[in-house]
């Protein structure tokens, strides 16, 4: 596979689970702390944790360091590269 199609296959494969999806959801709107993903997203501290490593994994989420916290962010580069070539099947239909 090209690099490419491997990065589409762990973004596709990252929002396999419900959960990713939901962390994804939660995620859009603004960078967010551990706490405040399982607060917002009312998923487990576990949950969150093994959820949040796929995605990290797969590079649709990457960690932010700001002053002493860790925040999560969704790879909006990632997202959007992705995204696109979506968005070419539905730009012709007819």
């Amino acid at each position: 596979m090209k690099p490419g199609e491997i990065e589409m296959a762990n973004f596709l494969e990252s929002l396999k689970a419900p959960q990713c999806r939901r962390i994804v959801d939660t995620l859009h709107e603004e960078p967010l702390t551990e706490i405040q993903l399982i607060k917002k997203s009312k998923l487990s501290k576990r949950s969150i944790e093994l959820h949040l490593l796929l995605l990290i994994q797969a590079k649709l989420v990457v960690k932010k360091k700001q002053n002493s916290s860790i925040y999560y962010a969704l790879n909006m580069n990632l997202l959007k590269r992705n995204t696109d070539w979506f968005a070419k099947f539905l730009s012709n239909q007819r």
